[in-house]
């Protein structure tokens, strides 16, 4: 479990131990083996929305994010680069060298419509074969209106992951967004899939960065990064596995800390 804690005002709360921790997988307390925070290697796929869209500005805005992330990693960290519209643009191995994925970032234009569920669900993909921390970071500017996938597909590959989603969402009109209609879905297929891609999201123990304009995409990269350096990670062997398939919810508690806010997974799959 990577652990996401903060305090009241915002700020992540960094000085606790392994026994201010409370892990209950359907209610019931478990022994925790493994404690550590910081300095955990991650695989990070880094998958941008580069449709017609994102032409222009935006697509220099998330190349700079793309920079400045891949400037802060560590020697232990690697990173994919996927770039797509309705199709996959460009897709890297994992390196630990940024050369190779900015050479990719640098050559790629924006055209096509959005896919973003068969893109994510591919990332979940990439990932289920890296050892250690897995992260997606999805920067797109719209609403999947393509994908041959539903969100129920990837939500379905999200709960048998480990992997953190965050979606970087630029939305330059604020918090409005209009209702889509597309070949695939009406207008409230394509709500409920909006929903449920928020939803794998928060699932998954990451969460959602509204950005209002293309000077804050840099930023909110660097932020994601600064994020991950500061997790607490939480391991244990479940007391009462069946493998059966069910779902099992689990609540991470902090002890003696009032006013704090905990993110983190929401369960797993027992299989």
């Amino acid at each position: 479990l990577f652990v996401t804690v903060s305090g009241g005002d915002g700020k992540r709360v960094l000085d606790l131990t392994r026994d201010d921790f409370r892990v209950l997988d359907n209610g019931v307390e478990q022994k925790l083996v493994t404690f550590e925070r910081g300095e955990v290697p991650f695989n990070a796929v880094l998958l941008l929305d580069t449709s017609e869209s994102m032409r222009g500005a935006r697509i220099e805005a998330s190349r700079a994010g793309v920079h400045s992330f891949l400037a802060g990693m560590k020697d232990v960290d690697e990173a994919s680069l996927v770039l797509f519209s309705d199709r996959l643009l460009a897709a890297t191995p994992f390196h630990n060298d940024r050369k190779p994925l900015e050479a990719v970032l640098a050559k790629t234009d924006a055209l096509g419509g959005t896919a973003i569920n068969d893109h994510l669900y591919l990332a979940l993909k990439l990932l289920d074969g890296q050892v250690g921390r897995g992260v997606i970071v999805l920067f797109s500017d719209g609403t999947d209106v393509q994908s041959v996938l539903s969100m129920q597909e990837v939500l379905w590959k999200e709960r048998r992951s480990q992997s953190l989603i965050y979606w970087l969402q630029l939305n330059e009109e604020g918090s409005r967004r209009t209702s889509i209609s597309s070949a695939w879905r009406d207008f409230a297929a394509n709500d409920r899939e909006f929903r449920d891609l928020q939803r794998a999201v928060i699932e998954s123990g990451g969460r959602i960065e509204g950005i209002t304009s293309i000077g804050g995409v840099e930023g909110a990269f660097k932020e994601i990064l600064s994020e991950l350096r500061d997790q607490y990670v939480l391991g244990f062997y479940p007391s009462h596995a069946r493998h059966d398939g069910k779902w099992h919810e689990v609540q991470i508690k902090v002890a003696g800390r009032g006013g704090v806010h905990v993110r983190a997974r929401g369960g797993y799959v027992d299989y």
